[in-house]
């Protein structure tokens, strides 16, 4: 009869244990999946914000209103009636069809309008801004924060990290950059500085090709993709930064306060 009464009273401990053991997982599988929910809604929101945020940027550069001379700006509280204003696209197509390149007074209406609409996440978001056709880069613009590099004692390797000083010339640089469309240059660079928010636009460009005195003869539409791109602020490796044939620009007159 003692005997029955023991082996009854460990099966019920054991089913105990059992039920324990179940209860426990299935806990820390609830934590678990709520955690990585809740991280997961998380990050798709971000993302969301960010497209958006870029698709909007996208939109403004594609119509804002730029002057025609790059040494001047728009004032908007007393605008001067006499002023040369037109659209920032309407400029790049004017320009772009008469020698198939941009002069550096299109150029830098760009960079000033790029500029003035990425003001808001430029502190902690590099960014390019590209126009290109199926031949060729058009223009191309990036914005790259400064790395300075020092060397760990412990370990005798490179470490690089965020400069960060109070004017935007000390923490951050822009380059017009060329690289040639076959060597992949901006699919590298998205490859390496990891997740990248883009949005992207298509345009009509014209070209002139001289074969013949009649204007609607001797014109032929081009089509051209329009990119707007953003990443967290991340070091790029020389080869990646090579491919793209960047020249660095000095922000005077294109970072206005």
């Amino acid at each position: 009869m003692e005997m029955k009464k023991e082996r009854g009273a460990q099966a019920a401990v054991t089913d105990a244990l059992f039920l324990l053991i179940i209860i426990s997982s299935l806990t820390g599988f609830l934590f678990l999946f709520t955690a990585n929910y809740g991280k997961g809604i998380s990050d798709q929101v971000n993302r969301n914000d960010n497209f958006e945020f870029i698709s909007s940027a996208l939109k403004t550069i594609m119509y804002q209103s730029t002057t025609r001379d790059s040494n001047e700006n728009i004032n908007t509280l007393s605008p001067d009636p006499e002023q040369e204003v037109d659209y920032l696209m309407a400029l790049v197509k004017e320009d772009l069809a008469d020698d198939k390149i941009l002069s550096d007074n299109t150029k830098k209406n760009i960079a000033k309008s790029v500029y003035a609409i990425m003001r808001p996440v430029a502190d902690t978001q590099d960014y390019l801004f590209a126009i290109n056709t199926a031949q060729k880069y058009v223009f191309l613009l990036i914005w790259r924060s400064k790395f300075d590099v020092i060397i760990d004692p412990a370990t005798g390797k490179p470490v690089r990290f965020q400069n960060v000083g109070a004017n935007v010339g000390e923490t951050h640089e822009m380059f017009f950059c060329d690289p040639a469309l076959s060597d992949n240059a901006l699919q590298k660079l998205f490859l390496r500085v990891g997740n990248t928010t883009q949005a992207q636009a298509l345009i009509n460009m014209v070209e002139f090709t001289g074969n013949s005195f009649l204007l609607a003869l001797d014109t032929s539409e081009v089509r051209a993709g329009v990119t707007l791109a953003t990443w967290t602020a991340t070091p790029i490796p020389d080869l990646e930064w090579g491919l793209l044939k960047c020249t660095k620009i000095s922000l005077n007159g294109i970072a206005i306060p």
